[in-house]
């Protein structure tokens, strides 16, 4: 996992072609103009995926991992708490499924606050929570991009 802010992202560039590309779309896009949705900017390897919603208030530790793709998510507005764990011997709550590439994960999570002009790289060894932030009710704009392993 890495988290950072978008400032920093030259530092992460020699990580791989779509975390590059990735990090390149942020910097020079107005992120504010994009509609909620889902974007293929290079076919199924590098899709970009627009997300508005407020956070739930939940104690819920569900936590989500892929195994075909690397998420890299960007706060354009609104802040998060995103638990994360490293992918392990956790009980499963819902087996691996291909088709939306996700299995989910009970466990006790580590938690970092997100805010807009930060981004995370979740790798398929990362596991993370989604849309969860019992202090929070503030609407959130958040791109994701689904970066296919290579």
């Amino acid at each position: 996992m890495v988290l950072d802010s978008i400032e920093n992202a030259a530092r992460y560039l020699s990580m791989g072609d779509g975390i590059a590309k990735a990090l390149h779309y942020i910097q020079n896009n107005d992120l504010n103009v994009v509609q909620p949705g889902r974007y293929q900017l290079e076919g199924d390897h590098l899709v970009l995926l627009v997300n508005e919603y407020e956070c739930t208030n939940t104690d819920e530790c569900r936590l989500e991992g892929h195994r075909k793709y690397i998420d890299l998510q960007y706060w354009v507005k609104g802040s998060e708490l995103m638990g994360h764990d490293i992918l392990g011997n956790q009980p499963v709550l819902e087996p691996y499924n291909e088709k939306t590439d996700c299995a989910f994960y009970s466990c006790i999570a580590s938690y970092s606050r997100l805010l807009p002009g930060m981004f995370v790289i979740y790798f398929p060894s990362d596991l993370h929570t989604a849309n969860s932030d019992p202090l929070s009710h503030l609407r959130v704009k958040k791109i994701v991009f689904k970066i296919q392993v290579e």
